[in-house]
């Protein structure tokens, strides 16, 4: 079955909705709300605000149900959302366990407070860290499965 797919163009940059992956959190309409309009139709006014705004916006999507491609008016140029490259830094998820990434990376953690991390840190997945965000391993202890 095709998942459902909208798109809005300023005639620079081309905003994708994939509504099947959209989790609701709002990040787009609280960003943006001049582009991102829940509740009237169409939704997205892709004129609303400049392209590098609609972009900047459209990569905080916590879900990906936001995309974008530029418009290069080559007829002969693939289309589709923009994907990362990469860029030396790695996100790597491991099975039934924690999420690592490599740094440098700024954690910001709920209170506000900004750490520095470099190298690589594990990130708990299962929610049974004492040391949360942090893994200790307690994945193991209550068998954690994806």
């Amino acid at each position: 079955m095709k998942k459902a797919k909208k798109e809005y163009s300023n005639g620079v940059v081309t905003v994708v909705y994939e509504p099947d992956l959209c989790i609701h959190s709002g990040v787009c309409f609280k960003g943006l709300p001049d582009v991102f309009q829940p509740g009237t139709r169409p939704w997205v006014k892709a004129k609303g605000a400049s392209t590098d705004e609609i972009i900047m916006q459209i990569q905080k999507c916590p879900s990906r149900a936001l995309s974008f491609y530029m418009n290069s008016g080559d007829e002969n140029e693939e289309k589709g959302p923009i994907k990362a490259i990469e860029t030396g830094q790695k996100v790597e998820v491991f099975k039934d366990g924690p999420m690592m990434m490599e740094g440098p990376i700024t954690l910001i953690g709920s209170d506000g407070h900004r750490e520095v991390l470099g190298n690589s840190c594990y990130f708990c997945r299962c929610g049974a860290s004492k040391n949360k965000p942090f893994c200790d391993g307690s994945h193991k202890d209550i068998k954690f499965k994806e």
